[in-house]
């Protein structure tokens, strides 16, 4: 998890994480945390509320992360995603299927489409030989975790799973 949302507000993991002893979890000082050897290069797809708190780390930490690609298909996200992170026309896209049309051009893809829409994205970024976030569910078919599993080992890809939402 990057990030807390409250009331439309996104607030990053170290204003808030702290570990039993109260202290910070992922400030530059935390001497736990390691610091990438080099950026990261990543491609957003699905600017929303999942896309944005991954989003919102790379504007906190720009030495780590740097978002360079954006598919969303709602104009007005698409619109102040790109802006938010400085992405360049000819890497802003409608749909996922579109990035793709384009030769690899980042370290790796955020998947944070609607649930039922992971599956697709993440096999063709991994036949690509992209790295990939990949927010909760991996997909609401075994078979499909499956599959991912399988391609991700064939690739030698990373495939992160992760639960930046907490339900109460």
């Amino acid at each position: 998890a990057v990030g807390l949302t409250l009331a439309g507000m996104t607030l990053p993991r170290s204003s808030w994480a702290i570990d039993e002893k109260g202290i910070p979890l992922i400030l530059p000082e935390n001497t736990k945390r390691q610091t990438p050897s080099k950026k990261v290069t990543a491609i957003t797809l699905g600017a929303g509320n999942r896309g944005n708190v991954y989003g919102n780390y790379a504007i906190e930490y720009p030495d780590e992360l740097d978002i360079i690609g954006v598919a969303e298909p709602i104009p007005i996200r698409n619109q102040r995603y790109c802006q938010k992170h400085g992405i360049k026309a000819e890497n802003s896209f409608t749909t996922w299927e579109h990035v793709f049309e384009k030769p690899k051009f980042a370290d790796t893809i955020i998947i944070t489409t609607p649930d039922d829409l992971h599956y697709g994205p993440c096999m063709k970024a991994l036949e690509l030989g992209y790295d990939i976030l990949l927010e909760k569910p991996i997909s609401p078919s075994e078979e499909e975790c499956r599959d991912i599993l399988a391609l991700a080992k064939k690739q030698k890809s990373i495939v992160a799973v992760c639960h930046v939402l907490r339900y109460a």
